[in-house]
């Protein structure tokens, strides 16, 4: 391994890249704030791994970095065996000429971070991994990709993707894209990906018309998304594997699916408006569900929690937490009672919870948690004759500040 940094002067002397480096298989530079031009490096035959990182002046990547005009016997395919290539903290870097594009044959895994000024992407096949972050115009031409994972964040210049181009995802991840408005799939189903996590992209409005047509999908995250105002349609029929589900930070989401969610759901993240919030019936069918979260943080007007005739009955249920409701005064015990298989009750942040109605707690509970909310703690830890005989059966009674 080939690591060089802090390296002052504007160019590489002749020796980095050389031939008889033939063996050396990973190399490193870093911190080289002058450089304006990358060494020769793409007749290594076996070099396997490259990090480019902190070259403050460079602004284009050229035909040097593939061979050396001193090398009349170059390889006929540059970086052959190359397989991970990172590029990190380049803020001026606005171009990247690839000569060959037969160039990195066996590239795997791409990162791109902090290039601001970086007009596209490498559009050369990536077989597993690319990781783009803080580039300045990243788009993705209608063509077919052979990526399996895609991580993309604080990439403002992205305003749609179409799934259909990469038809091997199994994992897609897209983080803080502010102008991002929609993610659609078309038919037919998109058969390989299984974890599309969507966060912070502030604009996103929806998943298209015809909804998300992923079968395999297992896990679906959608967290503060603050314009989406449904989630994807015919989820039931369309996500039958769907077994995790986080819908988080969207209060805007007034619509829920026809027919319901999947019902092979094991757990449940929701914190959306507060018409869904109070009347849970929308769950009905959850029968599979192992754990619940529900957030408040959008309903200051539910002073108690859950609403009389609110709350369906999940018969897998075994953890439920409760996080974030300002405003709640009373825990309603008789409609905890329909979770006849409940072990573990959390509850958050509810700074105002002071009151159980009902008969008591679910018989079934082994433990009782409770964080940040210092008047239920009160009446608990003194054994308020009102409060104390629902929770006395529970074998454990936690409270955390």
């Amino acid at each position: 391994m080939l690591t060089i940094a802090g390296y002052k002067a504007e160019r590489f002397p002749d020796w980095v890249g050389h031939c008889s480096y033939n063996n050396m298989t990973s190399v490193s530079l870093v911190f080289c704030k002058n450089c304006c031009m990358l060494p020769s490096l793409g007749q290594l035959p076996s070099f396997k791994s490259l990090r480019i990182e902190g070259f403050l002046q460079l602004k284009r990547i050229g035909d040097e970095f593939y061979k050396s005009d001193s090398n009349h016997h170059s390889l006929p395919t540059p970086f052959p065996s190359l397989e991970n290539l990172v590029f990190n903290n380049m803020p001026c870097w606005e171009e990247w000429h690839v000569p060959d594009p037969k160039s990195f044959p066996q590239l795997k895994k791409l990162r791109i971070g902090n290039c601001p000024m970086l007009n596209g992407i490498f559009r050369r096949r990536v077989s597993s991994l690319l990781d783009v972050s803080k580039v300045g115009k990243l788009e993705f031409p209608q063509q077919r990709y052979d990526l399996v994972d895609l991580i993309i964040y604080i990439c403002d210049s992205l305003t749609s993707l179409w799934l259909d181009i990469f038809p091997n995802f199994k994992d897609l991840q897209i983080r803080d894209c502010g102008n991002l408005e929609s993610v659609s799939i078309s038919e037919p189903p998109h058969a390989t990906l299984q974890r599309l996590i969507i966060s912070g992209c502030s604009k996103l409005v929806s998943f298209g018309g015809e909804g998300l047509a992923a079968p395999n999908l297992t896990h679906l995250q959608v967290t503060y998304c603050d314009k989406l105002e449904a989630l994807p349609r015919d989820m039931k029929s369309l996500l039958t594997s769907l077994q995790s589900l986080k819908i988080y930070g969207c209060p805007n989401i007034c619509r829920l699916p026809k027919g319901g969610l999947p019902p092979n759901l094991k757990s449940l993240v929701v914190g959306i408006g507060e018409q869904q919030t109070r009347d849970l019936s929308w769950m009905a069918n959850l029968h599979a569900l192992t754990h619940l979260e529900i957030y408040g943080e959008y309903c200051d007007n539910i002073k108690s929690y859950p609403e009389v005739g609110s709350l369906p009955h999940l018969p897998s249920l075994t953890t439920l937490e409760i996080l974030h409701f300002r405003k709640l005064e009373t825990l309603e015990c008789n409609e905890l009672l329909r979770l006849t298989s409940l072990q573990q009750l959390h509850i958050y942040r509810c700074p105002k919870l002071e009151n159980m109605e009902g008969e008591k707690l679910p018989p079934s509970l082994l433990l009782l948690e409770v964080f940040h909310c210092h008047l239920l703690e009160k009446h608990c830890k003194n054994k308020h004759q009102l409060i104390w005989h629902k929770i006395s059966h529970i074998p454990s009674v936690k409270f955390f500040e």
